[in-house]
């Protein structure tokens, strides 16, 4: 089994109709009960335009070399998107797994009180939290939380219409995959220096845990693309430069085949589990994820306050094997 389907030969434009494509992945009852369901909202996301043959995708996050004519050579494509509403489907059980789907939606009760601006404090209260969700979620031996992101703000202001004067790490609004074949691997012997060549022996994974901090969410819902819908050719890798190194994650082209979710009014009980970056091959090991503007979201909502956090997770109990490097 193959995690990726074949990628047809389109056009960015969602209103083309797709070629046949081969399914190297039988769906499942819930995929065939929700293609039959109208969407239950369009909404616009932003793609990335594949790059001529032979260039590679780059963006800086601080001012360009100066043998450097731009900061980015990413092209972004906007483009109209049926989201369906996981509360709209009948019966979820066993359906969305972090093995076939790469996203999963999951209870997630946390301690009030935690101070989400003092980080001392959210890895003292929270981070336990996550431990064990995704030792429960993701069957794993042993769980690594290297980081997390505070979120405030909203997808209006990331796409230039609007400006949130309280705006912290506004939402992301494009779709991406925050790992790669390249960078999940060596973030890991960055994390982990002393532990990472044994720890890279045994299957493992970098998961995310997204949780709203206050709901339920109506602005910039996160939005999610089921794995299973994902051509390995969608997948297009660009260079970060920051100051002193480079990491590497992966932007997406437009198919007709993905399969979009999202959870309407998530709240602060709910969380998205979702993988980043997988070793093995034969699963889910990459889910494009984006936050976008819901046209039905309410003028006067409130911006969205999220906190994302991360964690390589991984299975010592099981065989070792060698990392899938390819797509």
């Amino acid at each position: 089994m193959h995690s990726f389907r074949s990628k047809p030969q389109v056009h960015i434009r969602a209103d083309r109709k797709p070629s046949a494509v081969h399914a190297t992945i039988a769906p499942s009852r819930q995929q065939q009960a929700t293609a039959k369901k109208a969407p239950s909202v369009n909404a616009r996301v932003q793609y990335v335009q594949p790059p001529p043959k032979g260039e590679e995708l780059f963006t800086y996050v601080y001012e360009k070399p100066e043998n450097v004519d731009r900061i980015s050579n990413l092209e972004h494509v906007n483009t109209e998107v049926p989201f369906t509403d996981l509360r709209t489907i009948e019966d979820q059980s066993g359906e969305f797994t972090l093995e076939r789907n790469g996203f999963q939606l999951e209870k997630l009760h946390v301690p009030s009180g935690i101070d989400w601006d003092n980080d001392d404090d959210v890895k003292a209260k929270y981070y336990p939290k996550l431990q064990e969700l995704l030792k429960r979620t993701a069957g794993a031996s042993r769980v690594h939380i290297f980081d997390h992101t505070i979120r405030k703000g909203s997808a209006k202001s990331a796409d230039g219409e609007q400006k949130d004067p309280d705006a912290k790490g506004q939402p992301v609004s494009r779709v991406h995959v925050d790992y790669t074949v390249k960078s999940g691997p060596e973030r890991l012997q960055a994390v982990l220096p002393d532990e990472a060549e044994r720890l890279m022996k045994t299957p493992f994974a970098v998961i995310q845990v997204w949780r709203p901090l206050r709901g339920p969410v109506d602005d910039s819902p996160l939005g999610m693309i089921d794995a299973a819908s994902v051509a390995k050719e969608d997948l297009l890798p660009y260079a970060i430069h920051f100051p002193g190194r480079t990491g590497y994650n992966y932007a997406v082209s437009y198919n007709p085949e993905h399969r979009w979710y999202y959870a309407k009014g998530i709240n602060t009980d709910e969380a998205y589990v979702f993988v980043c970056y997988d070793s093995r091959d034969g699963r889910a090991r990459f889910t494009p994820h984006t936050g976008f503007k819901d046209p039905t979201t309410a003028p006067d909502a409130l911006p969205r306050q999220s906190v994302e956090s991360r964690a390589y997770v991984f299975w010592e109990n099981e065989p070792e094997q060698d990392i899938a490097r390819l797509l």
